[in-house]
């Protein structure tokens, strides 16, 4: 293979790497290929579906892909609780550092303390350390459908309130409730709030633009051009 051969194979094999390893994510209630890639993955017990959640410094992600939630069955109307906290410890509301989130088009779904706020058309509840703020983080983002056929939230949470570091393990709970019934994620959830779901924090580290990355991967290249010529 010569070297302009070689030099063009590699920048199509590293535009299509750089492109599949950048899927950005998105908070509109859809999950895409690639856009939950390298988040920690559990099983949503008693409703069915995956939840896919990570960490870094500033944010929680989640995206909850509800597969037993039916729209059309008595009681699973769109105005049922959707909601997850984050805990410091395992285990810990109300004992550790935590916030909160949760949804609904009746804040009735989870008590009666009143929402937070409105957003996308659902009333929300936003708590640090258990106590209800007065209005919805303006960081935060959330997003319902059922474009999918079964519901997907997603959600981006601020956690800068838990003073979290990169390394630190925290703990997630959640659930969801329609016809009169709890449905916790993951599956090892039980309403005792005794099991969280661990997720690591990871380190805020900004992603090299594709250009730059380029000529980082260029450079390697060139020299190895440039000792084939020398051969």
């Amino acid at each position: 293979m010569t070297a302009r051969a070689l030099l063009t194979t590699t920048l199509a094999m590293f535009g299509a790497a750089s492109a599949m390893a950048n899927v950005p994510t998105i908070i509109d209630g859809t999950i895409t290929a690639g856009e939950w890639a390298g988040a920690a993955t559990y099983t949503i017990g008693n409703g069915g579906g995956t939840a896919f959640l990570r960490a870094d410094t500033n944010f929680i992600y989640g995206a909850f892909d509800i597969t037993g939630w039916d729209p059309n069955a008595s009681g699973n109307m769109i105005g049922n609780l959707l909601g997850f906290g984050v805990w410091k410890a395992n285990g810990g509301y109300g004992t550790s550092p935590g916030v909160e989130f949760q949804q609904s088009t009746t804040a009735a779904a989870w008590g009666g303390d009143g929402p937070s706020g409105t957003m996308n058309g659902l009333a929300s509840a936003f708590r640090i350390n258990t106590v209800l703020q007065g209005s919805i983080d303006p960081t935060l983002q959330a997003m319902d459908s059922f474009a999918t056929g079964h519901r997907v939230w997603e959600v981006m949470m601020p956690i800068s309130t838990m003073g979290v570091s990169a390394g630190d393990t925290i703990y997630v709970v959640g659930g969801i409730n329609y016809g009169a019934q709890q449905h916790w994620y993951p599956d090892t959830v039980l309403p005792s709030f005794t099991d969280y779901a661990p997720v690591l924090v990871a380190e805020v580290v900004p992603e090299p633009s594709f250009y730059g990355a380029l000529a980082l991967g260029l450079g390697g290249l060139v020299t190895v051009v440039r000792r084939r010529k020398r051969a």
